[in-house]
């Protein structure tokens, strides 16, 4: 199988950006809005965000070795980098302890 041209390839990354950032988005309003006080991090935010976590993961894995697995880099390799800081940001917000 050859390798798509390199215009093929970033057409590819700008086109899936968008989706990526609404995934983002949409996961973010889940843990921000969870019921929870505004600012106030418990039980029902730690869960939200680390459905979002898993969810990001897993879309960043499967998506981002499939652009690979087509010989697409930049685009597996962006959208590894976008959803995988979705990832952390999550996780990050799930292991949140507030008083």
């Amino acid at each position: 199988m050859r390798q798509p041209a390199w215009w093929v390839d970033l057409l590819v990354a700008i086109v899936l950006i968008p989706a990526s950032v609404l995934l983002f988005i949409w996961h973010g309003a889940h843990v921000l809005f969870s019921g929870e006080d505004f600012g106030n991090v418990g039980r029902r935010t730690a869960i939200a965000a680390r459905r979002a976590a898993w969810i990001s993961g897993c879309a960043a894995v499967v998506v981002s070795g499939g652009l690979m697995a087509l010989r697409l880099w930049v685009a597996g390799s962006v959208h590894l980098l976008l959803l995988g800081a979705a990832t952390v940001l999550f996780a990050g917000a799930a292991t949140q302890r507030h008083r």
